[in-house]
Order: structure tokens, then sequence, then C-alpha cells
């Protein structure tokens, strides 16, 4: 009998696997040396960038500058980037009026005072100005195209800035191969149309998958656009399987994300000799609305065309009804067919959730798809029954009575535990 955990809320729950199921891989959370101190790993990222000049080295005293940072879904020590790259500004001579901070949200939600406060410091909340950026503010500029020729606007004081500066991380991405880059740009200070058109066309694209780059048009383009809309320089924490900072890396926006890419690829990868029947899968460390469903990604690359996924979901919070409600009608409407509904929604560029952030919807279609191909098993301490069986899940209320349910469906006993699985990369051999 194996003896194994969970992660469930940031701490090891454990349990014994079944006699019945044959464990294929356990994918513990590789054990990686602390990244150290932020402040001086951002400083030697600074003086050391990649594919460009040092900051110092690009930037005049007259120049303004904008600072794109992502918001509080992403886990990296943003707080203290910004200060370092702040302190290089400083040293160039750049005064704080010529300088804007924008919150990079896509369609997410704004940030309150508190919260900005919490995370920058209120002194440098004094001193510079802060903004959210809105995806539906009439006052977004044009910046770029998209191939099929609707036009890219983002937020005006990025736009009209003349050095832009992105703060992300790097991690997989179910559709962009990996975060960080320009994903900074688009969609984070992008229009609701654009990235709207752009996600519902590219996410289902052959080439789109998670930790995929080469030949991935969903990555290619938010690349494109935001070289084509001037970002000039990113900063990015390369996170590990526990979510936290391992590295960072700085420079051109394309060559150092690459770079960043490789160092990532080299942390959270995990190798699976085959496919499994049923894979079980945490969604930790995500535990916020729609990013709980993530790890249903790399999940699905685990496990045989058949099989069963076993999600553990913390939440903190409450997902919103709409969303639930959503879930509940398009099973409704499209039960037998559910990824031929996702694909009609995306390619008349209809929304899933209507009136819904795009987040939402990614999440909708994405869970949707999976659910398409696998049996879908939720367990949660955090979301009811009520709510999980609206959502398509089938229901369990603890790993056990999770792998009763799975025994009904799989067709084999090979079975892989991810106990992280929220930034992990699978790697499989033979099906």
């Amino acid at each position: 009998m194996h003896t194994l955990f969970i992660i469930k809320k940031g701490e090891k729950v454990f349990f014994d696997l079944p006699a019945e199921w044959n464990l294929l891989t356990f994918a513990e959370p590789k054990d990686l040396p602390p990244a150290g101190d932020i402040r001086c790993l951002a400083r030697k990222a600074l003086e050391h960038p990649v594919g460009c000049p040092a900051l110092r080295e690009q930037l005049s005293p007259s120049d303004t500058v904008a600072v794109l940072i992502e918001d509080l879904t992403r886990a990296s020590p943003k707080g203290i980037i910004l200060r370092a790259v702040l302190e290089e500004l400083e040293q160039t001579g750049i005064p704080d009026a010529h300088i804007v901070i924008v919150i990079a949200l896509g369609t997410h939600r704004g940030l309150t005072s508190d919260e900005l406060a919490g995370t920058f410091g209120p002194d440098l909340l004094t001193r510079y100005a802060f903004v959210n950026h809105d995806c539906h503010a009439p006052d977004l500029v044009p910046a770029g195209q998209l191939p099929g020729g609707r036009v890219v606007k983002i937020h005006r004081a990025v736009q009209e800035a003349r050095f832009k500066i992105g703060i992300g991380s790097i991690f997989p991405h179910p559709m962009n191969g990996f975060g960080g880059g320009g994903k900074i740009l688009f969609p984070g200070v992008a229009d609701f149309d654009s990235i709207r058109e752009h996600h519902f066309q590219y996410t289902f694209h052959e080439g789109t998958g998670l930790g995929r780059i080469q030949g991935n048009r969903f990555y290619e383009q938010v690349s494109r656009l935001a070289t084509d809309a001037g970002l000039d320089f990113i900063v990015n924490t390369i996170l590990d399987q526990r979510d936290q900072a391992y590295d960072l890396v700085c420079g051109h926006p394309v060559q150092a994300h690459l770079a960043g890419i490789e160092t990532c690829r080299g942390i959270i990868s995990q190798e699976f000799s085959q496919k499994a029947h049923l894979t079980v899968i945490t969604s930790f460390p995500y535990a916020e609305g729609p990013q709980i469903v993530k790890p249903l990604a790399p999940a699905a690359m685990a496990t045989r065309e058949g099989g069963a996924i076993i999600l553990c979901a913390d939440l903190a919070g409450a997902l919103p009804d709409a969303f639930v409600e959503s879930f509940d009608r398009f099973h409704s409407d499209h039960g037998h067919d559910l990824l031929g509904g996702v694909l009609d929604h995306f390619q008349n560029n209809r929304l899933i959730m209507e009136g819904g952030a795009i987040d939402f919807n990614m999440a909708l279609a994405m869970t949707l798809a999976t659910q398409h191909r696998f049996k879908t098993i939720l367990v949660s301490e955090d979301i009811s029954r009520e709510e999980g069986e609206k959502m398509g899940f089938a229901y369990a209320g603890d790993i056990m009575e999770a792998f009763d349910l799975a025994r009904a469906v799989c067709q084999g006993r090979d079975v892989h535990i991810i106990p992280s699985g929220g930034v992990i990369l699978p790697v499989v051999g033979s099906c």
C-alpha cells in the first residue's frame, strides 16, 4: 500500500492509495533551493539583462516611463521587484512625475486602494501614479492590429510613454505556453474586444497548448502585438512548483522571455512514462476564481483518452453565480457535444458567460473541453456538491469517494498522483 499526499491550502494531506490502483507516477514537487534575497536577485538581473543593454544605458532623465505590472492572481514578489526597477529609474535621473505604474489587469478586476498599499507600500503610492487598467475605458488608443483586421487598443498612458517596462511571471500557461513576456502588454493593458477575438481565434488552434512555443499562434500573436506596441524591457520572475520565486530574468521582451522559459522548463517539467487511466491533481497553488481549473490542462496531457481526472480544489472566496450557471446552461444545451458547442461559440466570437470577463470564459471553455474527453471528478471543501454538479463534475466528498467514482468509469487501474498541479509541465512518454 502506498501512503501519498496531496497539497491542500499549502499543507500536505496524506492518504493511502487503494490497493487495486497501480501507481505509475507520484509527481512530488521538486525540492529546490530557496531563491534567496529577491532584492539582490533583482539587482543582479537588472545589471545583466538578456538581449539588450541595461536600463540605465537605454534611458535619459527626460524620458517618460510606463511600468506595467501583473495583478494579484500572480504570486511573484512584485512589490520588491517594482522597488528595484524604480531605484534604477531614479539613478538614471528620471523624475517621479515622469513614471506611471499601470496594473496590467487584462479583463480582471481592479485592485482596491488597500490591495495596492498592501502589495506595493503606501510610500510608493504617495510618490508615483498608480492606475488600474480598464479594458472598457473609452480613451484606449490604437497600438496594433490582429490578423483579421481588428485594431488593438491599449491604455493611453502606456502608449504615450517613451519607454515601456513589463513586470510579470514565467510559469506554464494553457494557451500561451508560458506566462510572462509580452502578455503583460497584450492582453495586460489591451481592450476587451481585441482580447476576446484573439483568445477565441487561437485557444483551440492546433499549435496552442501548455508549455508549447513553437508553432503556437496564440503565443506568436501576443509577442508580435507587444513588439508592435513598443514593449521595451521585461523583468520576469520564474516560479517553481510551489508558486514561489526561483529566479529572475530581465531584458529584451522576446529573448529574455525565451531564456526564462528554458530555466522554467528545467524546474517544473515532470516526466511521465505513459498516460494513466486516472490522474489525481490539485489546484494548488491556485485558489482564486477561474484559476482553480487551470490544472485540468496538465492532467489532460497525462491521462488516457476517455479516462478520468480527479481535481482536488481549494477556493478562496466564492465562485460567481453567473459562472456556475453558465456551466449548467451549457451542459443542458450541449451535453451531447461539449467540445462542438465550445468551438461553435469561439468560431463565432460568442461569449459562453455573457457579461463575464475573458478569464472566466476561458476557464469555462477549457473545462468544458476537458469534460468532453474525460470523466472529471471534483473534491472540494470550498465548493458545494450542488455547485460542483452544476459545473458538470461528478462530486466526491473526499478523495476515497473520488477513487470509488473513478473505479466505475476507468478501463484500467493505472494512476498518476500530482500533489501540486498548478505549476507543472508534463513530459509524457508512450501512450
